[in-house]
Parts: C-alpha cells; sequence; structure tokens
C-alpha cells in the first residue's frame, strides 16, 4: 500500500518593534507532497547516554526523515547513500525532505543525564 505525504503550511518572520506596516517580513508558503511506500512512526524515549540506533521497520531509504524531540536536546547522527554521515542538534523539530540522496541510518544521542523522548517518521518515496 502507498500513502501520500504532505507538509502544508508557511513560515513567516515579522520585527516585534517598529511600525507593523513598514515593517518588513519574509513569508513562503510550505506544499511539500511526496508518494511514500513504506513509513514507520513511533517514539524512542532516550534513557541512557549511549547513541541509540532508530529502527527503519520496513523502510529501506528514507527519503523523509522527521525528528520532534521532547523533554531535551539531542543529536542525530544521518547517514546518506552518498556514505557521509552528519551530526545536527535537534532542539525541538528536524524535518528533512530528499527526492535523490535518502537516509540510510539514523542514531540519537541525548545531552548527558537528560531523559528525552523523540517522535520518529520516516518515509520511503515510491
Amino acid at each position: 500500500m502507498a500513502y501520500q505525504f504532505g507538509l502544508t503550511g508557511g513560515y513567516t518572520t515579522t520585527p516585534l518593534d517598529g511600525v507593523p506596516s513598514l515593517a518588513p517580513s519574509v513569508d513562503a508558503p510550505l506544499d511539500e507532497s511526496m508518494v511514500v511506500l513504506r513509513k514507520t512512526e513511533y517514539d524512542v524515549d532516550l534513557n541512557s547516554d549511549a547513541p541509540v540506533a532508530v529502527q527503519f521497520g520496513g523502510v529501506v531509504n528514507a527519503h523523509v526523515v522527521i525528528l520532534k524531540t521532547v523533554g531535551g536536546k539531542i543529536k542525530a547522527r544521518l547517514t546518506s547513500t552518498d556514505g557521509a554521515t552528519q551530526a545536527v542538534p535537534v532542539d525541538s523539530t528536524f524535518i528533512l525532505i530528499s527526492q535523490s540522496v535518502p537516509i540510510t541510518a539514523i542514531d540519537l544521542i541525548r545531552v548527558p543525564a537528560t531523559p528525552c523522548t523523540v517522535r520518529v517518521y520516516l518515509g520511503e518515496r515510491a
């Protein structure tokens, strides 16, 4: 079974001070979609300081990766089909959509001695 993944909405940045009608702002809509063949989503509880591998379930190559932290900051190490492993800090939300270079492995590391839960969503392009 295939699924339709969608991310819609937008982002806006406006100054907090000054006259709003004269203030510059940045506004861009988000309307990303992709048919995913397989998906997995679950919570990972980081109860120790050791890295925890994200289980891909039936997903082989993750073209969509969404990580949402609850309770603390983490470091996510992602490996792509390009072979490079990149470490990125995640403090709240991380979203990656890649049509051509999927992610093949992820591990999560919490801030030492700080329990944290991470909501994981992985989707594989059809």
